[in-house]
């Protein structure tokens, strides 16, 4: 009896000091809980530009207007067409959505230690063996369950939901991306074509002038060469041909891949440019950063460094479970006081705390503040990357527009040389020969003018994409796409 009372009175010992551990977890730990708040935008943007002064407006411009869409001049149909099979078809984009997919189900994996787990098991052995006499047989339902007292596991929910946030956001720039993308590849493809035009008329321009020259020749007018030099310079223009044709199929093919086709080169395009540009709406900085959705994933992969370094503390802290059951169990060779032929119903908790671990853990933090320090310099630099590619786009576009309407100006001057040839021609001031010598001036002034065109809409094209602006193609009803609000 009295051993009895000394199981009892150590029993109850072991209860009371187990009760002081935990009341002492509950105690350290109170100080050290998982903070669930994310930083504001404000708070991070303080964290990765410091005291870095963003400008109220645009240095390149003096005056700002709402966003509009539509910048590439009267938009062609055929070009919506191609940015909507794109986005339909696009192996890189595919990759993009898989990707976005796998970071959906790996934010749900994040949040399931916050539930508990329910595990059914069973057990039966048949032996005639003594030193199998203490085996057990039965069945049972086990439910396990962390208590997360600290955090810990709600700060590895929330680094998942950023994570996928993240990559939600970067689907939706390579949305963006693929769509100026197949922009500029259709206006490369659109001066390809004119330009495999102009330098074709340029050719034949060229050997009819050389076939003039041997007449001027047999007559006297003019010498072997002469005609020799006018030859060479038809050779010129010759390979100038083949090599504007050549661009222009490479042009093609790259529009093709980029929408998803066969790289054949037997895409139609227009020969002729959009219209008319609009006025460039800028908008200001901070719209910049709240629109721009590569902006926007780098703001939620430092909230993901921040809930990752706040896991990572409360993982130093007890781990407190759970346990309840039920089950039958069995014993064929042995009988208790009690009897193993029964239902049980076991109710038990588990406190894990991990009180040294050769500094396992304490690095572990350690690199989640530098991790997330290496955020909010991402952050940062995403941030200067943009405002650069939206300052430079402008300032392009500027110094292009300078240049198309010298250009411009230039064509028609030339064009009215054009007309004042074919007038003198008409009463035989002038002869063939001078008409197509203006000709090939008026073509190669209307290349050059091709080429700058196509540059600035480019550069719209690129502007569009710095400012964080969609091309109004609607995102596909289901599938990842669908959680894509840009």
């Amino acid at each position: 009896m009295a051993s009895h009372d000394r199981v009892h009175d150590r029993a109850n010992d072991l209860i009371h000091r187990g009760r002081e551990l935990l009341v002492m977890a509950l105690f350290v730990g109170a100080a050290g809980c998982a903070n669930l708040t994310a930083p504001d935008d404000a708070s991070i943007h303080e964290q990765a530009l410091g005291a870095m002064a963003v400008p109220a407006e645009w240095s390149a411009v003096a005056a700002t207007n709402a966003f509009r869409p539509q910048w590439l001049g009267d938009a062609d149909e055929q070009l919506q067409a191609l940015i909507d099979e794109a986005v339909a078809h696009n192996p890189d984009l595919r990759v993009a959505a898989s990707r976005l997919e796998q970071a959906r189900l790996q934010m749900r994996l994040a949040g399931a230690d916050l539930q508990p787990t329910v595990t059914l098991g069973g057990k039966y052995a048949n032996s005639l063996q003594p030193a199998n006499g203490l085996d057990i047989n039965g069945y049972g339902v086990v439910l396990n369950w962390e208590l997360d007292l600290w955090g810990r596991a709600r700060a590895e929910k929330k680094a998942g939901e950023a994570a996928y946030r993240s990559a939600e956001a970067d689907f939706a720039y390579a949305r963006q991306s693929l769509a100026a993308m197949t922009a500029r590849a259709w206006l490369l493809a659109v001066e390809a074509t004119r330009q495999s035009e102009l330098a074709t008329r340029i050719r034949d321009g060229a050997n009819a002038q050389v076939e003039l020259m041997a007449r001027r020749e047999r007559i006297g007018k003019v010498s072997g060469q002469d005609v020799a030099a006018a030859r060479a310079q038809a050779q010129t223009f010759t390979e100038a041909a083949f090599q504007t044709e050549q661009g222009r199929q490479q042009a093609l093919r790259t529009l093709e891949l980029l929408v998803g086709r066969y790289p054949s080169a037997s895409i139609a395009v227009p020969s002729t440019l959009p219209g008319k540009l609009d006025p460039i709406p800028v908008g200001v900085p901070s719209d910049v950063i709240a629109r721009r959705p590569d902006l926007l994933a780098a703001r939620k992969r430092y909230e993901q460094a921040f809930f990752n370094h706040e896991e990572a503390r409360a993982a130093r802290l007890p781990r407190i479970a759970l346990n309840l059951g039920a089950g039958h169990l069995t014993s064929e060779y042995l009988q208790f006081k009690d009897g193993l032929g029964s239902s049980v119903y076991p109710l038990g908790g588990k406190l894990l705390w991990p009180l040294f671990d050769a500094g396992r853990l304490k690095t572990q933090v350690g690199i989640r503040d530098e991790q997330q320090r290496e955020a909010a310099a991402d952050y940062a630099r995403t941030i200067l990357t943009a405002f650069g590619e939206v300052e430079s786009a402008m300032a392009a576009d500027a110094l292009l527009q300078q240049r198309e309407r010298s250009l411009t100006s230039q064509v028609e001057a030339l064009q009215q040389v054009l007309d004042a040839a074919n007038v003198q021609l008409r009463i035989g001031k002038v002869d063939r020969y001078e008409v197509l010598d203006r000709e090939l001036a008026l073509d190669a002034a209307r290349i050059a003018l091709m080429r700058v065109a196509t540059e600035r809409r480019a550069q719209r094209a690129n502007l569009h994409l710095a400012l964080g602006g969609d091309f109004g193609v609607p995102l596909q009803p289901g599938g990842p796409a669908a959680a894509t609000g840009q």
